[in-house]
Order: C-alpha cells, then sequence, then structure tokens
C-alpha cells in the first residue's frame, strides 16, 4: 500500500478551482420562492469581460474594467491591452506575447511566462517560474521574482488618453517608484536572475504601429511618467505642495507639466521624482510645509541659473529648496523609500 504523504491527486484545470457545484431542481426553486432584496437583484457580472484567455496570434483590447481583477491564461504570440485600472491582474502560461496593463491598485502577478514583454504601472510586482521577460515597470513597492531567470527591467514610458485618471483611481503616483529595487526571492549563487536597465524599453515597429492604432503610445516625449535621466553632477531640488482641500488630480497634473517641461529640455536632466505624504512623513522633511498634505520633489541637474529660469513662475508654484537643506531633505527621501520597500 503507498504511503498516504506520497499520493498526489491529478493535477485539476485552473477553471475547476473555482467551479461552483450546480443547485438540485428543488434547491433553485426554494431560492425562487424567496423574497428578494434590492441587493439580491443585481445584475450577475459577465466574467469573460474580465478574462482573456487561450489567443493564439490575435490582438485583444479590453476597456470598461473599472477596477475588477483581470486574468490572462494561456496565449501565445499575441498582443494584449488591458486599458482600464484594476485591483489585481494574474498573468498566467503566456509566451511570445506583448502584454500592456493600465494601472493596478493592487499586485501584478506573473506566473509560468516565457518570452514576454510587459508594461505595467501597479502596486507590487510579483513573477514565478517565468523565463526571459522585458518588463516596463512603475511600481510603488519593492518588485518581486521567484524562480525567474533572464528578466530585464526598464522604467516605463506610456499614454493613453485616461492613463492620469487610471493611476489615480488605482491610488499610484507618478513620481515614486521602486522598480529599481528588485528582491529575487530564489537568488542562486553565481547566478544573476535578472538586471536593471535605465534605458526605456524598446519595441518592434509592429508593436508600436499596434499599440499607436489603439491610442497608446511608449515615446518618451508623450510619457504621462516623467523620464528620469543619469545624473550628471550635483542635484537642485524643487518642491510643491498642495493640501487635501485641492483636487489631487488637478495638483498632480500641474506637476506632472512642469516634470514633463523638465525632462524635455535638452541642457537640463530631471533625475529624480517623489511623491510624500506628508500626513504619514510630515515629520521627516526639513522644509515648511504646515497646512500641507502632499508633497511632490524633483531633482533637476544642470546648470543652476538655467535651472531657476526654467523653474521661475510654473503653474504648479514649485519652489527651490534651500541649499543648505538638500542634505536632510535627501536624506528624509531616502528614509521614506527604504520605509516603503521594507
Amino acid at each position: 500500500m503507498p504511503w498516504l504523504c506520497c499520493h498526489r491527486q491529478p493535477k485539476a484545470k485552473r477553471e475547476d478551482q473555482y467551479k461552483v457545484a450546480d443547485e438540485s431542481p428543488e434547491q433553485q426553486a426554494a431560492d425562487d420562492d424567496e423574497p428578494k432584496f434590492s441587493w439580491d437583484r443585481r445584475p450577475q457580472m459577465d466574467m469573460d469581460r474580465y478574462r482573456i484567455h487561450d489567443l493564439d496570434t490575435a490582438t485583444e483590447v479590453r476597456r470598461g474594467v473599472a477596477g475588477q481583477p483581470m486574468a490572462i491564461e494561456s496565449c501565445k504570440n499575441s498582443n494584449l491591452l488591458v486599458l482600464d485600472h484594476t485591483s489585481t491582474i494574474t498573468v498566467d502560461d503566456c509566451t511570445d506575447c506583448l502584454i500592456v496593463l493600465a494601472p493596478c491598485s493592487g499586485s501584478v502577478f506573473l506566473r509560468d511566462c516565457q518570452s514576454c514583454t510587459v508594461l505595467t504601472a501597479c502596486q507590487q510586482l510579483r513573477t514565478r517560474d517565468c523565463r526571459t521577460l522585458r518588463i516596463a515597470l512603475h511600481c510603488a513597492t519593492q518588485p518581486i521574482i521567484e524562480e525567474t531567470s533572464n528578466a530585464v527591467f526598464h522604467p516605463l514610458s506610456l499614454h493613453y488618453d485616461s492613463f492620469i485618471d487610471d493611476m489615480t483611481a488605482a491610488r499610484l503616483s507618478l513620481f515614486t517608484s521602486h522598480s529599481n529595487s528588485v528582491h529575487d526571492f530564489t537568488p542562486e549563487k553565481g547566478s544573476i536572475h535578472y538586471r536593471i536597465s535605465k534605458d526605456v524599453l524598446p519595441l518592434s515597429s509592429d508593436h508600436i504601429s499596434i499599440l499607436n492604432a489603439h491610442g497608446v503610445s511608449v515615446d518618451v516625449p508623450d510619457s504621462d511618467i516623467p523620464y528620469r535621466e543619469p545624473r550628471t553632477g550635483p542635484g537642485h531640488f524643487y518642491y510643491s505642495g498642495c493640501s487635501d482641500e485641492v483636487p489631487r488630480l488637478k495638483f498632480v497634473e500641474r506637476c506632472r507639466k512642469v516634470a514633463h517641461i523638465v525632462s524635455t529640455t535638452s541642457t537640463v536632466s530631471l533625475v529624480d521624482t517623489c511623491e510624500v505624504d506628508l500626513h504619514k512623513h510630515g515629520t521627516k522633511i526639513p522644509m515648511a510645509i504646515k497646512g500641507l498634505g502632499t508633497l511632490v520633489v524633483l531633482e533637476i541637474c544642470g546648470d543652476k541659473e538655467e535651472i531657476e529660469e526654467l523653474m521661475k513662475n510654473n503653474d504648479a508654484g514649485f519652489k527651490e529648496v534651500p541649499e543648505q537643506q538638500y542634505e536632510a531633505l535627501a536624506t528624509a527621501l531616502s528614509t521614506i523609500s527604504q520605509m516603503a520597500i521594507s
């Protein structure tokens, strides 16, 4: 007789794990006789609307997800675009796919995927049992890889009409990302499972044409996420804050426009950006911030006088941080960053 601990049941299909047994006719009749309340009369969700599966050499675009979970399964050689914010996304068993995912307020899971290109902004990214991934990422926390090899992480450059609205709905910041702080949960001595690239993810002309046809751009001048360049010298800090009474979307858009002007000016470099919740971290900030709820900080390299002229009279009200507070601010931002990934 075999040992029970070594006996394995046949592997169930993924969809069978969530299958609900059918009710008997008697039970259905009893349910029909029960009084119906308003919350019982809600229309049933069409689950296929939130699932993309078993595609081969196809292009699929999903909108109208409206913050629901999304699942992508068993696709090959396909272009998969989810262009509305989600609460969580699972991508399973996909090969040779281009996957563009709108901002996700929770986790993006990549499992058993090979040779895929993924562009996403999310609260958390986790990969497991994946091979050869190219990931353009904007992540609020530390990305985690597990049993994954040959993964390359790039900064995310992305624009479509509702991207900023989707970032706001997903409670993500355009200015804060920890995509460079990847944690390998299963490291091997002598092996490097991932690398970080500071360059924007290059796409083929065919992929770019497909994205453009659906209103998506990955060009840096179009990107809603400010592109951060390598440091070329000492940085100069500028900050702007808003109170809780100011609509966050309005404040973010003003700051984004200023950051965009800086990042597209060839003689200066935008090297870092950060958004700080002052209700959580206000005591760490050295500047006067009384009455403010949110702070956006830009670090810019270049000629000081040229930067001052560029930042003069900006719509978002950015002010220069006094030089004597640079070190204290840099230390505070580093501490806040470490708290986010710990």
